[in-house]
């Protein structure tokens, strides 16, 4: 009697799942199917408008689109801009999210206060931010060419300038992000036995000493977490590009996700954009597989 009764609520389990499953099928994997036969494609737009749901449009077109895409100027500069994002974001991220869960893991006055504030960006939508670094660097009337004239000094154009302007979208992204990540240390460095503080400062090791050879080898199974999700912020970086500088000045800011969204929207090249989506996530799974080796490598600790 009570096998039928596991299996009749088993029973119900799975019909009440079952429409969480479709949506997830309908609006995750069959997507990424659908691009996949299309970045083969040579997709023409009255052929997008007139598919079907489960048509895939356009004429066979082999690999020349991946071809087309890898010999595409821009599409390598895209690749250059995100790296350097990615240089500048990924470590100053990491760095800043950890030294302030160690300064906040500390018996402060207010310690959850400052906690709060540093989470809240990060509840702030993208659109959002976007707009108060847009405020803030602004060449006429920004608050940071302000203080820089304070001081006697001329605030450069910082969003019109090729090499400032990049910087300028990692800061914001930096800001935003870094409370979130700052939380998840923060509950690493919770979890580390007092033990092991106090072993270390029997053997003579110095604030700094504890924090190289203890702290942060116990962490390193949090920190390839977190470099996964940093890797993935990097290979999503769209909103920030498109509210901030639109690609500019002089192509300097193209991030790979925002010239796919151009080349699908704006210059209605179907196929190209689905080819680059693969060929950045191809870049993304090689670049988390390297990850992971190196972590490996180091000896990771639970």
């Amino acid at each position: 009697m009570k096998l039928k009764a596991k299996h009749k609520s088993a029973g119900w389990g799975y019909i009440l799942l079952f429409p969480a499953l479709l949506i997830m099928i309908l609006f995750n994997f069959y997507p990424v199917i659908w691009s996949f036969l299309v970045s083969f494609n040579k997709v023409k737009t009255i052929e997008i408008k007139n598919a079907g749901l489960f048509d895939i449009p356009g004429i066979f077109n082999g690999i020349n689109n991946y071809i087309s895409v890898l010999k595409n100027d821009l599409f390598v500069k895209s690749l250059f801009n995100t790296g350097y994002f990615a240089i500048i974001f990924i470590p100053l991220t990491l760095i800043f999210s950890l030294l302030l869960a160690q300064f906040l893991n500390k018996k402060l006055k207010g310690v959850n206060f400052f906690r709060t504030v540093l989470f809240i960006p990060y509840i702030i939508s993208v659109i959002s931010s976007s707009l108060i670094f847009l405020a803030l660097f602004n060449t006429e009337a920004g608050f940071v060419n302000a203080v820089i004239s304070m001081f006697g000094g001329e605030g450069p154009n910082w969003l019109s300038n090729k090499w400032l302007a990049m910087p300028v979208i990692a800061i914001m992204s930096i800001w935003r992000r870094v409370g979130y990540f700052m939380l998840m240390y923060l509950a690493g460095l919770q979890n580390i036995p007092k033990s092991l503080y106090e072993a270390a400062e029997i053997d003579g090791a110095t604030s700094f000493q504890r924090f190289r050879y203890v702290i942060v080898p116990l962490l390193t199974k949090i920190t390839l977490v977190i470099l996964i999700l940093l890797l993935r912020d990097v290979l999503t970086v769209f909103q920030e590009v498109y509210v901030m500088t639109g690609g500019g000045p002089g192509n300097s800011t193209v991030t790979v996700p925002f010239l796919i969204y151009n080349e699908a929207f704006n210059y209605l090249r179907y196929g190209s954009a689905a080819a680059m989506s693969y060929i950045l996530f191809i870049i993304a799974v090689i670049i988390a597989f390297v990850q992971n080796k190196i972590v490996k490598r180091n000896g990771g600790t639970e």
